[in-house]
């Protein structure tokens, strides 16, 4: 069971002043490059980071559906520990047995507190194999910070778990989720997008992209009751990365459309509406269909997209009408938990608004089909038209070139022959 925290600072004051490093190392820290130890500490003088980047939306969705989690209470520590390894389990059964043959190979680093900053899974994992096998290493290696996460070095310390976080290889096996709130977390912590980028091996379009992406996720959640609860979605980042993008073109007036739409009115309908087939989980080819800038979405097209949106409102709006709120699910069932009513609300709108979806969806493809072929001759004619007059005449290339009198015979004959076709289909 963890110490409380004067206990911990006490203990881990201990082994720095009177235990000998097992090795030495830099880090890198309140913008000082110095030489730490690292010492054996042993599991009962540390806690684990509740908003550890790894487990940042399992975290935030439990304490907004039951309570605040405090890691230095045993049951609450259990629970971190299992979001760790639920994190990912696969990979962190081959960590397990790597660290159960030859012991911890790569440091953590943790505050003068024992809060760690670095190395959560790690740890947990060792702790999970000694409480298994007590001739597994009854310890964990890691430096001590001289600062505690509440004290006046807090953003240094948040800019040090970042870096070693999510600034390495290693972010690439967090889950997608976690570097939108990871972002947004240091945003409300007043760091700007720059240092975020620099934190995280980043450019910082790439950092506002995200934060983007994350306030698309929330106006999501929000809109079904779910706010803060960032379990909801799992399996649906690419959609959010597309949308976004698609969402910036439209609104800055950028996308190729082929008619005059409302950088508002109509641009919220196309987000609601993928906002369902988000829910449904759709993805790929036919989400793309929707919103896609050019000539291949409905969007694109005034006559396909408003026969698809006018569907879609009719087909829709009855479902999530006569559809229960979380809290009316939670009040009818208040011995199920909420990530479970959750899961079945959203699993129930899809089963009965599934079949209404893909009808509408097949219908619009092949409307948006005959739209593109039947516009096709139009297209190509007023794209040659626009070629044509791009020609130079005045370079002596255009008229000492005999080749010209052959290419211009060849468009008259092109021209005389679209004549006659419309004028044999004309009759």
């Amino acid at each position: 069971m963890p110490l409380n925290q004067e206990d911990r600072t006490k203990a881990l004051q201990n082994i720095k002043q009177n235990s000998t490093p097992d090795r030495e190392d830099y880090i890198v820290y309140d913008n000082k490059k110095e030489k730490m130890g690292v010492y054996k500490i042993p599991f009962e003088f540390l806690i684990y980071n509740k908003w550890n980047g790894r487990i940042l939306s399992m975290t935030k969705s439990f304490e907004r559906q039951f309570y605040e989690l405090d890691p230095a209470k045993e049951e609450d520590s259990d629970i971190l520990a299992n979001f760790l390894w639920e994190s990912k389990e696969d990979r962190n059964k081959g960590t397990s047995e790597d660290l159960a043959r030859w012991g911890q190979k790569r440091y953590g680093i943790v505050t003068k507190d024992g809060v760690i900053i670095d190395g959560n899974r790690r740890a947990s994992i060792l702790k999970k194999n000694y409480d298994k096998d007590s001739k597994n290493q009854p310890y964990f290696l890691a430096v001590i910070l001289d600062d505690a996460l509440d004290g006046i070095h807090s953003r240094e310390i948040m800019r040090l778990e970042t870096t070693y976080q999510m600034g390495e290889d290693e972010k690439l096996d967090y889950n997608p989720i976690e570097k939108y709130l990871k972002c947004h977390q240091l945003i409300d912590n007043n760091f700007k997008p720059k240092e975020i980028a620099e934190m995280m091996n980043e450019k910082i379009s790439k950092v506002e992209e995200w934060l983007e992406i994350m306030g698309l996720m929330d106006e999501y959640l929000d809109s079904l009751g779910y706010s803060g609860i960032y379990t909801r979605l799992d399996k649906r980042e690419g959609q959010f990365v597309d949308l976004n993008g698609y969402l910036n073109k439209y609104k800055a007036g950028t996308a190729s459309v082929e008619w005059p739409y409302d950088k508002q009115s109509d641009v919220s309908d196309l987000k609601i509406i993928c906002f369902d087939y988000i829910r449904a989980q759709y993805e790929g080819k036919e989400f793309r269909s929707i919103a896609k800038p050019g000539k291949e979405s409905f969007f694109c097209k005034q006559n396909v997209w408003e026969k698809f949106r006018d569907e879609h409102f009719n087909l829709v709006d009855p479902i999530n009408t006569s559809e229960k709120t979380p809290d009316e699910l939670r009040e009818e069932n208040p011995d199920v938990s909420l990530p479970k009513l959750l899961k079945l609300r959203d699993d129930g709108w899809t089963l009965k608004a599934k079949g209404q979806l893909q009808g509408n969806l097949n219908k619009s493809l092949r409307t948006l089909e005959d739209a593109n072929e039947a516009n096709a001759p139009s297209k190509l004619i007023s794209r040659a038209i626009n070629t044509l007059e791009q020609v130079n005449t005045e370079v002596p290339r255009f008229y000492e070139d005999t080749e010209i009198d052959n290419l211009l015979k060849r468009v008259n004959e092109i021209i005389w022959n679209f004549k006659q076709t419309i004028k044999d289909k004309r009759k």
